[in-house]
């Protein structure tokens, strides 16, 4: 039997349903094909592989239980972040994207390639810092309570550097070696005394906004920095943050 042809004016589009992400708020509106396919080329450019994901977690669960350790994970040909988020995104998870203008389209391509609602950061369970945030995104994220700190937020952010310790090669491990960006004390579970982190591309203040608000253990925030070389840090909430110097 002959399917039911299409009406004119319909030809080449699709609609946004339940099983579709909508990162623009298009539930129920008509897409064309022609933009389905642009934002293709972005999805397709942050998804990792079922093995690279699986990889990634691996390095993400270790450095988040040695905060300060250096790991790498795997990217692809967008935003290394992106790829980190891409793989932890799903349906349950409410998730914002702080973008640069002009960079939008990176949000659309994480929404649409794991079906993760789209959310304001206050309302958020993951944000995705691809632009530094400010000190008062920070104070505004979710941190849950001490009866439920699994409804506080997950952060992870974009920097141009991380040095620290771990298989990842390191100016920090070079006595007297110094750089630009914050270098931090860290110290807490899963630290041996101390161990210094040196981060570019996020100020100062977002560091001392992200201590206050992991003051209050164990509700916080978790957070993982991501170089675009795909090197990653974890700060768990249970991590005393200190700051040594840095960049304003």
């Amino acid at each position: 039997m002959r399917g039911r042809r299409r009406a004119p004016g319909q030809g080449g589009r699709r609609r946004v349903g339940r099983g579709v992400g909508d990162p623009r708020g298009l539930r129920g509106a008509h897409v064309t094909v022609t933009e389905v396919r642009g934002i293709g080329v972005y999805v397709r450019a942050v998804t990792p592989t079922a093995a690279q994901a699986q990889a990634d977690f691996r390095v993400l669960l270790d450095v988040l239980s040695r905060p300060g350790v250096l790991g790498r994970v795997g990217r692809g040909d967008g935003p290394a972040a992106l790829a980190v988020a891409a793989g932890l995104a799903d349906v349950e998870v409410p998730t914002a994207v702080l973008t640069a203008p002009g960079e939008e389209h990176w949000a659309q391509a994480l929404h649409l390639g794991t079906s993760a609602p789209p959310a304001a950061p206050q309302a958020a369970r993951m944000v995705v810092a691809l632009r530094p945030p400010a000190a008062e995104e920070i104070t505004a994220l979710p941190r849950g309570d001490a009866l439920h700190p699994e409804f506080g937020a997950r952060l992870i952010a974009a920097v141009t550097v991380l040095e620290g310790e771990g298989p990842v090669p390191s100016a920090l491990e070079v006595p007297g070696a110094r750089g630009p960006g914050v270098v931090l004390s860290l110290s807490g579970p899963g630290v041996p005394g101390a161990r210094r982190l040196r981060v570019a591309g996020l100020p100062r203040e977002v560091f001392a906004a992200l201590a206050a608000a992991n003051a209050d253990f164990p509700a916080g925030v978790d957070t993982f920095l991501v170089a675009a070389d795909g090197t990653v840090a974890g700060l768990p909430r249970s991590t005393r943050i200190e700051i040594e110097n840095g960049e304003h």
